[in-house]
């Protein structure tokens, strides 16, 4: 998986919550963009919760587990 962008994750994240709303799993439909005519799909597929870490997009880590020093 791979981070785009903000607008898009939040875009997909509408998505998939109006999916849901209806019960459905997947939507295919023609879009255009710039001019050119395309063929979009989205799949929603369940994961584990404890799956989700090798779900994430390569991002540096958040958290350092170090010691931090004071002084």
């Amino acid at each position: 998986m791979s981070f785009i962008s903000d607008a898009i994750e939040m875009a997909l994240t509408r998505i998939t919550k109006q999916l849901l709303e209806h019960d459905a799993h997947n939507a295919t439909s023609l879009v255009c963009a710039q001019g050119e005519f395309y063929r979009a799909e989205i799949r929603l597929e369940r994961i584990d919760p404890a799956d989700i870490a090798r779900h994430l997009p390569d991002v540096p880590a958040l958290v350092n587990d170090a010691p931090h020093e004071q002084g």
